[in-house]
């Protein structure tokens, strides 16, 4: 079947908005996009498709060497499409995972070091085979589980992870986060984490990411082991080709993820902290109101890999499970939202230069359960909340996005769902 362009419409500057516009229809471009370099090392819901960030690097033509701020990084695409476009980056993000995920994706060392990273993860696929086959042997017993989080029993843990995997696959995914725990150097473990963490999913009874149903899914034994071996290989192959392809000035600066909170951006010097005007540009996607709950869908991966999840609770912004069923509820979540919302566009503000700009993607969505669901148009709430803090849009682009089912198209009836990428600049 024949892929037609999307219409889109466009506001603001013509010359902007059409730059806009490219970088918003993605829909020729191809699927293999999404896998190149680091792209595809990592599933994470509603991450930016990488060639709307490298034409919006292209819109911006920033200098050499500019410093570039995605409050919102994710599991780091605009970090590793800033690195190919020669400038240098800070991703913020509260969800330990996305950090881990992005440092990962953007891991600046010499090739030797990557290899040293692919012989830990092929020795660890080894030993974990090893394992399974002296499980199956008499007299046998098991490696213990890995510690629960604080709050947490150990029952709770077992519970939580039980009904999720088939018990030999259960049990291959401890014994790779046992060896992970004893590998002796300790700056490779966050990475074979992150390994680690790409597999979860795939090998467990959960659909997707974002899908929480559950599904049969017949594996050897094995499996797991061995998809851990070949993601360290995609990895590494695909840092190599990052380093290949960058421009010379940023093989030195890379990117940088730091584990934080958009509504309050660290304000000390650079390198650690973003002091008022010190940025040149922000390229982000803001969390959308009430479609996204990233506490959920990474709850597997959060509990086998042992990571906190009480910060991601309190500072997740917009998650799902904030909007109720009752008009009350779903008012409430709207108001909790907009004010992060605007916390987040106040700092964005605060660290750009007057007069540095900011691209974000937005996308409208349908906030609350049941008869209280409403339609939420982002571009409406962003074109209210941006002058507040010192922001002024200067074009706009908009796509219509296809609805999935009634309570949908009934919000939506007087207005099509869009997504919107927005240019915004500080006002000097």
């Amino acid at each position: 079947m024949q892929v037609r362009p999307a219409r889109i419409d466009r506001h603001g500057d013509p010359r902007q908005a059409a730059a806009l516009a490219r970088a918003l229809d993605v829909v020729m471009a191809g699927e293999e996009h999404t896998r190149r370099y680091t792209h595809g090392f990592h599933s994470y819901p509603a991450r930016m498709h990488p060639m709307t960030a490298r034409r919006v690097f292209a819109l911006l033509d920033l200098p050499r060497g500019a410093l570039v701020v995605d409050p919102f990084c994710g599991s780091g695409t605009v970090l590793v499409e800033a690195v190919l476009a020669g400038v240098r980056a800070v991703g913020v993000d509260a969800n330990p995972l996305a950090i881990a995920i992005a440092r990962a994706k953007t891991w600046a060392v010499p090739a030797a070091r990557r290899k040293e990273l692919q012989s830990a993860a092929r020795r660890i696929a080894a030993l974990v085979v090893e394992e399974g086959k002296a499980a199956r042997r008499a007299g046998y017993e098991p490696p213990a589980d890995r510690k629960p989080p604080p709050g947490m029993t150990a029952a709770e843990r077992a519970e939580a992870l039980g009904g999720w995997f088939d018990p030999h696959v259960r049990r291959e995914l401890e014994t790779l986060a046992m060896f992970i725990d004893r590998e002796k150097d300790a700056e490779l473990r966050p990475f074979l984490q992150s390994l680690l963490s790409s597999v979860i999913i795939k090998v467990s009874r959960r659909e997707s990411d974002t899908s929480g149903q559950m599904v049969s899914r017949h594996l050897a034994r094995g499996m797991a082991a061995r998809l851990f071996g070949q993601r360290a290989d995609e990895l590494v192959e695909g840092l190599a080709a990052i380093e290949k392809d960058a421009p010379a000035a940023a093989k030195v600066a890379w990117a940088e993820a730091w584990l934080g909170d958009a509504r309050s951006l660290p304000r000390k010097p650079l390198p650690d902290g973003l002091p008022d005007g010190s940025v040149q540009a922000i390229v982000s996607s803001p969390p959308y109101a009430g479609t996204y709950d990233y506490l959920e869908h990474h709850s597997l991966r959060l509990l086998l890999l042992g990571l906190p999840s009480s910060d991601l609770d309190a500072k997740e912004i917009g998650a799902r499970r904030s909007f109720g069923a009752t008009p009350k509820d779903v008012a409430l979540g709207l108001k909790k939202w907009s004010k992060d919302l605007k916390q987040s566009l106040s700092q964005m503000a605060r660290v750009l230069e007057p007069g540095g700009r900011a691209v974000l993607l937005l996308g409208d969505s349908l906030a609350g359960r049941g008869p209280a669901a409403q339609a939420v148009h982002a571009d409406m709430w962003l074109a209210e909340l941006a002058p507040e803090v010192g922001l002024e849009i200067v074009a706009a682009a908009s796509m219509a996005r296809e609805m999935l089912g009634g309570a949908e198209r009934r919000a939506f009836e007087a207005r099509s769902k869009r997504e919107h990428l927005v240019l915004l600049r500080k006002k000097a």
